[in-house]
């Protein structure tokens, strides 16, 4: 993966990172404690539009996915 950045939770803990995937030719959102949740957008402006509307920062899952407070 390349031109990555790695995304942190407010108590700095590597949650999620969204980078290049030059083998599916997409931007990729991989979810660090969660090896099969990967996903796939066509740019990156895209991939960080849904990363802040789609998923939880602090635990970088999904936040259909994620209980508590910011729970959608």
């Amino acid at each position: 993966m390349r031109d990555s950045m790695a995304l942190r939770n407010k108590a700095g803990e590597h949650v999620a990172t969204i980078g290049f995937n030059e083998a599916h030719g997409l931007w990729q959102i991989v979810v660090v404690n969660r090896e099969e949740m990967d996903f796939f957008c066509p740019s990156k402006e895209i991939a960080f539009a849904a990363w802040h509307a789609e998923f939880d920062p602090e635990t970088g899952f999904p936040k259909s996915m994620s209980t508590g407070p910011h729970a959608a």
